[in-house]
């Protein structure tokens, strides 16, 4: 069954009533800068207390050292996966993967909330924004990564060219877009082949965030089924 994975961008004491709330459910829970640069480790050590999966999302972007010894430090404090950009390079992503035994290194290959106009930004040779990411994908997939994060739609074709964990952030019930562009439903991106989607909004800003969760694992298993 693919994974659910609750994106806690809130303040570290609701953070901690949300996992409370949360308690027992089958889920992922990430944890992202701004979290974690307000509460550090002892947001993380208390998802792993609630007997949460702990998503370490900082997104990595830096020399090939100082990427190791983040990643080191990650798995000290008992993150279970770990975000890096794949456009940090091969040789980043090498060292990324030779300090990560017991994580799991994801390569972000291009946010949700870029489009065409980004490929355009950076003056890129590659034709649509599908076309990088699958490069991007396989670049991850050479080094070893363990996975990548990517728009659902562009999950099969990652599929059909690697190996790849794929996660799929964005996700949302409705059809309100917020900063993201390539978004799709859960329902969608299971069936396109997601082993992990993410969701933030649409739960943590619920009066029912239990509730919606129970529905979403309702609506991933209906998917597989």
């Amino acid at each position: 069954m693919a994974k659910l994975c609750v994106a806690l961008d809130v303040e570290y004491s609701r953070a901690r009533e949300f996992l409370k709330s949360l308690s027992g459910l089958p889920i992922v829970v990430k944890v992202g800068p701004k979290l974690f640069l307000e509460a550090g480790r002892d947001i993380c050590n208390a998802v792993k207390e609630e007997g949460f999966e702990l998503f370490l999302d900082l997104k990595l972007h830096d020399i090939p050292n100082t990427v190791r010894l983040a990643v080191e430090q990650a798995q000290k404090i008992g993150a279970d996966y770990l975000t890096l950009h794949t456009l940090g390079g091969r040789e980043m992503l090498r060292e990324a993967v030779s300090a990560g035994d017991s994580i799991n290194l994801l390569g972000v290959t291009l946010l949700t909330s870029h489009d065409e106009e980004y490929v355009k930004f950076l003056k890129s040779t590659f034709s649509s924004v599908e076309d990088m990411v699958i490069y991007l994908a396989k670049q991850a997939h050479e080094t070893g990564l363990d996975g990548v994060v990517c728009s659902a739609g562009e999950v099969r074709k990652v599929k059909e060219k690697t190996s790849l964990f794929t996660v799929v952030p964005g996700i949302r019930l409705s059809s309100r877009r917020h900063d993201q562009k390539r978004v799709y439903g859960p329902r969608e991106a299971v069936k396109e082949g997601a082993d992990m989607i993410v969701m933030g909004r649409d739960i943590y800003l619920s009066s029912e965030p239990k509730k919606v969760v129970e529905d979403v694992l309702n609506l991933i298993l209906s998917a597989e089924n």
